[in-house]
């Protein structure tokens, strides 16, 4: 029986296999587990590009495309390739529309057959004199320009390489495309940038990095088996302890990952709610204890572990959860899920009025209140502030003590008003145009009816709510709580993880994915899409603990669930929660 091999071996033999298939300009998969390093062979495999770049790149005016699915993530490679001019990195979709934002005439006619744009289109028919834009993500028809959806521009760039020109274009000018977090690619479009593979003149190399057991978004490819490509496992984990690499292992079997040589062994504990005395939640929450017993749940757990289980509890705690619900719950900014209709448009920033307030209002009165005056302006947009006497002095000085009350005790809309109220600087034309829309709608409606108009009637709910939830919202999205989903934390890593387990979207069932792990291979379609989605996030969670991990199950285990994890975990490892009443654990031994 060949000895196991550690990570750092795993890791070489991996790299090896990644430079013998640039020398052989084939195409190839790096199938690397969490913890793997996946971002260190990326970087090595640029620069063994690098090093030998005339081979590679004969042209000067030639370079490497790497595509990456978060800005973050291109500005470390960015960095760790020191901005070198031969490596071209962007986001995916910020690549993708470089390349066909010059072909505004094949671009109007593939929006012209669209499914997704017939609503907006009208009944148009042409799209001539219109330029076609991709900003803000947002699909529509102005004067002079018709704007593109974040979803329009793969979709689009598919059409574009069916053509063979197009395909020669790139290629000669991207020899080698890598495409970091393959997984998370929209579906077919590695299919149809390998269109022509070998029959072309031209073609680039394609290496892709990712592993498609950590694809957690809708829409996205997943595993992509592809007879163009070569697939190069990556079994390392330089992340965790021995005891949550060998977890992870019984969770995927069929990637057995090597811990490093010098890992420490690490914890992982398990705490469950079946003994809950009260009535379990129903509808997305089903199965779930109370919101007010999780809450209890989780500081207890954590208070407990950190006592009699973790063998190092210095460091911080990370606590992920599923929903942006439960740590609005938990955080207080409760009425913003209940708002928008996606959670896109208060976490990510998509709503232009939140967006203002979190990336400009916060900010400017964080600022002033630390008497940072030049970050206030800078943050403002004014180079020159004017402040050329003690009166205008006085002006900003009371235009922020008020609103800084208001922040404190006011709504959304007392501070809104406040902002639109002064002359000291300029709000943002979006911001304004969507006061005097509600104002608009308001005054044509006829008496006893509602808004219909979905954004006009969010920004009216908005108006209503506790400016204190957009502070608290702020703290999130700046990542200054230990709260975070499970879909924020992919590539990141943490000392102590505390997972909570429970319902609030219909799409997980972490419970029945555990149930069902025995019998994984005999299930349906149906089965398998339900049980593969719980899975990944729950594989994703799991991963993110280098020294101790706590699992905490708000939803109730079954006893196939609860066999399954014994069976990985061992019964000394598996903590049942007592409860005094229907909100308070009971006090640990």
């Amino acid at each position: 029986m060949e000895p196991l091999r550690t990570a750092e071996q795993e890791s070489d033999s991996a790299l090896r296999s990644v430079f013998a298939a640039l020398e052989a300009r084939e195409n190839f998969k790096l199938e690397a587990g969490a913890g793997a390093g996946k971002t260190y062979s990326l970087i090595r495999a640029l620069q063994h590009i690098l090093s030998e770049r005339s081979k590679y790149l004969p042209r000067a005016d030639q370079q490497i495309a790497c595509l990456t699915y978060t800005n973050v993530a291109r500005d470390e490679i960015v960095n760790r390739t020191d901005s070198s001019p031969f490596v071209f990195a962007d986001t995916l979709h910020g690549f993708l529309w470089e390349m066909i934002r010059p072909y505004q005439k094949a671009l109007a006619q593939a929006i012209l057959v669209a499914e997704k744009w017939q609503e907006t289109l009208e009944g148009r028919t042409t799209l001539d004199g219109l330029e076609i834009d991709y900003d803000l993500g947002i699909r529509g028809i102005g004067d002079h320009v018709a704007t593109l959806h974040h979803d329009d521009v793969p979709g689009l760039a598919m059409e574009l390489f069916k053509n063979a020109k197009f395909r020669a274009l790139i290629a000669d000018r991207f020899p080698i495309i890598f495409i970091d977090e393959y997984q998370d690619t929209p579906q077919g479009l590695v299919e149809a940038m390998l269109i022509g593979h070998k029959e072309d003149p031209l073609t680039s190399i394609y290496g892709i990095f990712g592993d498609h057991w950590q694809q957690i978004y809708d829409k996205t490819c997943g595993s992509i088996d592809h007879p163009a490509i070569t697939a190069i496992p990556k079994n390392a984990n330089f992340r965790s302890g021995t005891t949550i690499v060998n977890f992870l292992n019984q969770l995927r079997p069929e990637l057995q990952q090597a811990a490093a040589e010098d890992a420490a062994v690490g914890t992982i504990t398990i705490y469950h709610t079946n003994e809950w005395p009260g009535v379990r939640l129903g509808s997305n929450w089903k199965g779930q204890i109370s919101h007010a017993a999780s809450h209890q749940t989780l500081e207890w757990a954590t208070a407990d572990a950190r006592e009699h289980r973790w063998t190092d509890a210095t460091s911080d705690v990370k606590n992920l959860m599923l929903t942006h619900t439960s740590i609005a719950n938990e955080l207080g900014y409760e009425s913003l899920p209940t708002i928008f209709k996606y959670n896109d448009a208060f976490i990510r920033k998509q709503d232009p009025v939140l967006a203002y307030l979190l990336d400009v209002v916060e900010p400017a009165a964080v600022a002033f209140q630390a008497h940072k005056y030049g970050d206030l302006f800078d943050v403002l947009g004014r180079s020159q502030p004017h402040i050329r006497s003690p009166r205008d002095k006085t002006r900003w000085t009371k235009f922020f003590e008020n609103l800084n009350a208001l922040r404190a005790n006011g709504t959304v809309g007392d501070v809104l008003d406040h902002l639109n109220g002064q002359k000291l600087f300029s709000i943002p034309s979006k911001v304004q145009h969507r006061q005097t829309r509600l104002e608009e709608a308001l005054t044509e409606l006829e008496s006893g009816t509602e808004l219909s108009e979905p954004r006009l009637l969010e920004y009216q709910r908005l108006r209503s709510v506790s400016y204190a939830e957009i502070r608290a919202l702020a703290a999130y999205v700046d990542d200054k709580t230990v709260f975070s989903t499970k879909h924020n934390v992919k590539g990141a890593e943490f000392d102590n993880v505390v997972v909570v387990l429970g319902r609030g979207w219909s799409a997980y069932d972490f419970a029945k994915m555990l149930e069902n792990y025995p019998r994984r291979d005999q299930l349906n379609d149906s089965e398998r899409k339900s049980f593969e989605r719980s899975r990944n996030l729950f594989y994703v969670a799991a991963s993110r603990a280098k020294h101790n991990l706590v699992l905490v199950f708000t939803q109730k285990l079954e006893q196939g669930a609860l066999a399954t994890l014994t069976n990985w975990v061992g019964d000394s490892n598996i903590v049942p929660v007592t409860f005094t009443d229907e909100t308070t654990p009971a006090p640990g031994l």
